[in-house]
């Protein structure tokens, strides 16, 4: 079989914008090797028991049944998939194949939950008998198809295995745990040695088990952010709307969400919760369903502050039909100072199919009537005070968000009584002002600032209204950090930024702007840098820089790159730029690109070709001599396509 996205070490493969990640868990009592599963395409697959196109297959290192030697056994083994089946490949070194029930290999595979379920591969009896797939308990697997290849020196298996012999795949592949092993039946069908990935089948013993997307987070966020450790949340829900979950994971202070299908996947999302997860700062974490349409919301509690003084925030957040989330209910529900607390209490109630957020005061501690001096919340409702007229608030879903429906009151409660009345004039205390919206945005930069350890000015600082809200953000760039936050954006109270790291260093980046290039009213955010890679031998080495124009809009509280394109490449004084422009098209605006000129290069010394569609989700450069006609790209909803 062919792998469907080919490992390529060429300098192209360092073109691919931060789009994916992958990674595995690493269950504490898991030993063992984990497997990386790669994405494969379903046309590519050519099932011959010859598993050459395969780009490495892993030993099976463990002996789980007698003490086999090199020469009697030893086994390498590889794992893919695609929508619709798991292919596994094998190159045993055996001193005879017996097939028909003797030499077999085994797939395992944890499903979230601790279930376990097991596939037998019999190898056929060449010129007798074919290959066989089973169930643990004998039973053929219909649509499974296992091919043989004996060779000199022991043999070779390829098997396609159909995602519905594994029940619980029907919804959930992710967060897997697994191994594959190989028996050896010596005479007749006795076993008499196994190898394996891991040296136990039980639950708690299977390493991880990958998919591209787990790989992907692994390889790119946990790896840029030097993320340890086990993730502080990890849920299995389906976010997405599809009909597999998702893995929806806080892991150090960033939310992930990773899937089988989301983001094609081979790519994951992610955001900077801006709170320190690890101090107590997000209390709680969850998904349910809360509209009613069969897809889990993400809840969140958020402190913002200190664990000693913080505002804590109910957060509701939807995928829907898009790959970013969305706010669709955001309070505030507490209040903790040094000198005392108000806590409200959140009940969820059925409304139907759909789930009703009643906020009720709950209790306040030290604080009461006459004592309570903090500021109130004006972006968004403040928290309840158990001492004031409001009893409770109800919010329920209206198909678009989640808006006040209900509100009981009670009777106000006074101050306690002065153990004595003071003499002379009664003065009334002036109410507490909150900070002014200029004075929040600046303590948003510095709490951005504070937890990115970043210091002096930003490089760029441009204002445009990139989410729709009426009012202009501030954007800024602070080393290879995107960084957004306004009065309306995050109820004024956080920021989100996106750390441009396929920029080797901040000064890479040469320009950002902002021009509503969608027609939606709301701006993009345009990027313009040059990326640095490694030159192929047949390029004559050295570095090839190339100049790039990325497009990012705002989705939710996220940054999504939108459009990459190359604009120039250079190795050296050898230089080709091409040219590019925005034309006004309608409400909205089309970006064009065209050939330029080139500076010691020509058609004959030029060492690549010219390309004719995206490479690593970048259009490609127009060539001087390629005599390609000026290509325009337009907004098609979700993306810019010609």
């Amino acid at each position: 079989m062919t792998p469907y996205r080919a490992r390529l070490g060429s300098a192209l493969t360092a073109l691919a914008v931060l789009a994916g990640a992958t990674f595995a868990t690493s269950p504490a009592a898991a030993e063992g090797s984990a497997v990386r599963a790669a994405l494969v395409e379903t046309k590519s697959i050519k099932l011959d028991g010859v598993p050459k196109e395969w780009p490495s297959l892993m030993a099976l290192s463990y002996a789980t049944k007698g003490q086999p030697s090199k020469a009697d056994l030893e086994a390498k083994a590889a794992l893919s998939y695609d929508a619709t089946s798991i292919f596994v490949a094998v190159d045993v070194t055996d001193d005879a194949l017996r097939g028909g029930g003797g030499d077999h290999v085994v797939l395992t595979l944890g499903f979230p939950g601790g279930v376990v379920h097991e596939v037998l591969l019999y190898p056929g009896d060449p010129g007798k008998s074919p290959g066989a797939a089973k169930t643990k308990d004998g039973k053929a697997i219909t649509g499974a198809k296992v091919i043989e290849a004996p060779r000199s020196g022991g043999w070779t298996l390829e098997a396609t295995i159909p995602w519905t012999a594994f029940p619980p795949a029907a919804t959930t592949r992710v967060g897997l745990r697994g191994a594959i092993h190989v028996h050896d039946a010596d005479a007749g069908s006795a076993i008499e040695s196994s190898i394996g990935t891991a040296p136990s089948t039980k639950y708690e013993s299977l390493p991880p088990v990958s998919i591209e997307s787990e790989q992907a987070l692994a390889e790119g966020l946990l790896k840029e952010k030097n993320v340890r450790g086990a993730p502080k949340f990890n849920l299995i829900a389906d976010v997405a709307g599809d009909s597999l979950k998702e893995r929806v994971l806080v892991w150090d202070r960033y939310l992930v969400v990773l899937g089988p299908t989301f983001r094609k996947g081979t790519e994951y999302y992610w955001n900077d919760l801006s709170v320190d997860v690890s101090a107590g700062m997000l209390p709680s974490f969850e998904a349910r369903d809360l509209t009613g349409d069969g897809q889990a919301e993400i809840l969140l509690r958020k402190r913002l502050g200190t664990p000693k003084k913080y505002r804590e925030y109910l957060q509701v957040l939807q995928f829907g039909k898009s790959d970013v989330p969305t706010t669709l209910f955001q309070r505030e529900i507490a209040v903790v100072t040094e000198k005392g607390a108000v806590e409200n209490e959140v009940r969820f109630d059925n409304d139907g199919a759909k789930v009703a957020i009643t906020i009720l005061p709950g209790k306040a501690k030290e604080f009461h009537a006459g004592s309570y001096n903090e500021g109130r919340e004006n972006t968004m409702d403040p928290v309840l005070l158990p001492w004031e007229t409001i009893a409770s608030q109800t919010y329920k879903w209206n198909g678009k968000a989640f808006t006040k429906a209900g509100e009981t009151t009670q009777a106000a409660t006074p101050p306690p009584a002065a153990a004595s009345k003071p003499s002379g004039e009664t003065v009334k205390p002036e109410a507490p002002k909150g900070p002014s919206a200029g004075e929040l945005l600046e303590q948003v930069y510095a709490l951005y600032k504070k937890e990115r350890s970043v210091t002096g000015k930003a490089r760029f600082n441009v204002s445009a209204d990139v989410s729709g809200d009426k009012q202009p953000e501030t954007i800024l760039l602070h080393d290879r950090d995107l960084v957004i936050f306004g009065k309306g954006f995050k109820a004024g109270t956080g920021y989100s930024f996106l750390a441009l790291s396929q920029f080797t260093k901040g000064t890479d980046i040469t320009e950002i702007s902002a021009m509503d290039l969608t027609g939606d009213g709301k701006a993009e955010i345009i990027v313009q840098g040059t990326l640095h890679a490694n030159a192929s031998p047949e390029a004559g080495g050295g570095t090839v820089d190339r100049d790039v124009l990325l497009v990012y809009k705002i989705e939710g509280e996220g940054l999504k790159r939108v459009f990459a394109a190359e604009i120039g490449r250079a190795i050296g004084k050898k230089k080709v730029s091409g040219a590019h422009r925005f034309v006004k098209a309608g409400k909205g605006v089309e970006i064009e690109l065209a050939s330029g000129k080139a500076t010691e290069w020509t058609a004959a010394t030029y060492p690549f070709t010219q390309d004719t569609s995206a490479n690593g989700g970048i259009e490609p450069l127009l060539l001087p001599w390629s005599n390609l006609n000026p290509v325009r790209y337009r907004w098609t909803g979700s993306a810019f396509g010609r």
